[in-house]
């Protein structure tokens, strides 16, 4: 299909504009990845920090409490019979022929019972009722943020109907 000459700078402009719009774009693209970035760095730095207040809370809080004595608890019955350590019986002392004067007697020794304390429970603080947004909510706000702003290109210029042929195709107007 020829094409006329008179349509040359026509599309030539067209072309032109386009990628202008898709140099504009691609900008606006990168403005809005840098600013989620610094948007995400900011999300991080703030629940870190509210992380370190809560614990200093937590801390201030244990320390003010008196501390509790650690409850008894029946220990949990299990479905397997429980097998019982055998029994060690203290040799039997016996009696010397000859008495000494003043032997002191000796209790014969039982193995110390080792046990572990059980460790106090960790006090969970209620979750904050003003919690931190999420990063994905951040990012949505900045992209509703973005797309409201109007674009930076220049108007285009407007060519009169009575100048142009039929065959032309119609103009593309910036949004």
């Amino acid at each position: 299909m020829a094409m006329k000459k008179a349509m040359l700078p026509f599309l030539k402009s067209d072309a032109e504009k386009g990628a202008a719009r898709a140099d504009a774009a691609k900008q606006q693209v990168r403005a809005a990845k840098a600013s989620l970035k610094r948007a995400r760095k900011l999300f991080k730095a703030a629940k870190k920090s509210a992380k370190q207040a809560r614990k200093k809370l937590e801390a201030a809080v244990a320390a003010a409490r008196p501390p509790r004595k650690p409850s008894r608890r029946k220990p949990v019955r299990s479905s397997k019979p429980a097998v019982k350590a055998p029994v060690v019986k203290a040799p039997a002392v016996k009696a010397p022929k000859k008495a000494p004067k003043k032997a002191p007697k000796k209790a014969p020794k039982k193995a110390p019972v080792s046990r572990k304390p059980r460790r106090a429970r960790k006090v969970r603080a209620p979750a904050a009722k003003d919690h931190l947004r999420s990063a994905s909510d951040v990012a949505k706000s900045v992209i509703e943020r973005l797309r409201s702003a109007p674009p930076s290109l220049p108007p285009a210029p407007v060519i009169l109907a009575d100048q142009g042929s039929s065959n032309e195709s119609p103009e593309v107007k910036p949004e």
